[in-house]
């Protein structure tokens, strides 16, 4: 072989295998690259929300119902009625005063219970003192038309009292409701009354009605 082609290729392959030494510490430094997670999710699943339901509310119907009684139609009416004073009868100490209610209309009605009574200054005026109070017991009374029925009123010598209990004073007569009637009658008997109340005083005592 020729001495100089020979010297020429020794030249040549020294550069040729730095290079290839290069090349191979290239290929050993192939970097990894470490790729970073992907950030996690931060959007939150849909959130539902659930709506309180306003409460029920039970509405109680407190309506109150007030009953009310009637008045019994088989009783005597004021305008079916003549109310009058019988003839009195005296008694110690006092003096029994017959009020006699007549049916005048054309049909049966009834009474039942006592009258109420009491002293009055006249036919609209005040009354005087205390009403009568009930003595007995009685029944149901039914008055054919033309017929009547009486209540006895004991009427009591008010003078009796001592004057500072009654102070006693003059009265025109005797209102007189009939029994379940919110109307009344005057019935003139001019006396006297105690214009005062109290325990010891009883100047009226009415029963009632009887046939």
């Amino acid at each position: 072989m020729n001495p100089n082609r020979m010297r020429n290729a020794g030249l040549l392959a020294a550069p040729l295998a730095a290079l290839a030494l290069l090349s191979g510490c290239g290929s050993d430094e192939t970097g990894t690259a470490e790729s970073s997670p992907a950030p996690a999710s931060t959007a939150s699943a849909p959130t539902t929300q659930t709506g309180t339901a306003a409460p029920s509310t039970t509405h109680t119907d407190h309506t109150q119902t007030t009953t009310s009684t009637a008045p019994n139609p088989e009783g005597c009416a004021i305008g079916e009625l003549n109310v009058t004073l019988g003839e009195s009868s005296g008694a110690a100490g006092s003096v029994e005063l017959p009020v006699v209610f007549t049916n005048t209309s054309g049909r049966t009605c009834t009474l039942d219970g006592f009258p109420g009574v009491s002293y009055v200054t006249g036919a609209s005026g005040s009354e005087v003192g205390a009403a009568a109070g009930r003595s007995g017991s009685g029944s149901l009374v039914s008055l054919t038309p033309g017929s009547a029925a009486t209540s006895l009123v004991r009427a009591t010598n008010v003078e009796n009292y001592p004057a500072d209990q009654c102070g006693v004073t003059d009265v025109a007569g005797l209102r007189v409701y009939p029994p379940n009637s919110y109307d009344a009658v005057f019935l003139a008997y001019p006396t006297k009354g105690c214009s005062m109340t109290g325990a010891n005083i009883n100047q009226l005592t009415v029963a009632p009605v009887a046939r």
